[in-house]
């Protein structure tokens, strides 16, 4: 039973973290920064763009960097784990039988 509990969380857990990286937009890498292009009125050449960032987190399919940490913010690793439990799962219920 706690097999199948596993399982239908692990799947619960790719589709929650699918939503979630389809509403951030569906980035290759996660971001922790928005930019915002202002436009800026110059008399002599018409308008120029200046470039900020804001800090705000994006939910992407690979982590931001390669440091340990900033491996669980990303929708691969939700993936990769969430894999190997429904498989631990499935190897556990079908050696059972």
């Amino acid at each position: 039973m706690i097999w199948r509990i596993l399982i239908v969380t692990s799947l619960l857990a790719i589709l929650i973290g699918g939503a979630a990286w389809i509403n951030d937009g569906m980035h290759i890498y996660s971001k922790d920064r928005n930019e915002v292009i202002t436009m800026v009125k110059d008399d002599l050449f018409g308008t120029r763009s200046e470039t900020s960032y804001v800090p705000a987190f994006k939910f992407g399919l690979l982590p931001l960097d390669k440091t340990v940490s900033a491996i669980p913010a990303c929708y691969g690793f939700v993936l990769g784990v969430s894999g190997v439990l429904i498989a631990l799962g499935w190897w556990r219920i079908r050696c059972k039988v």
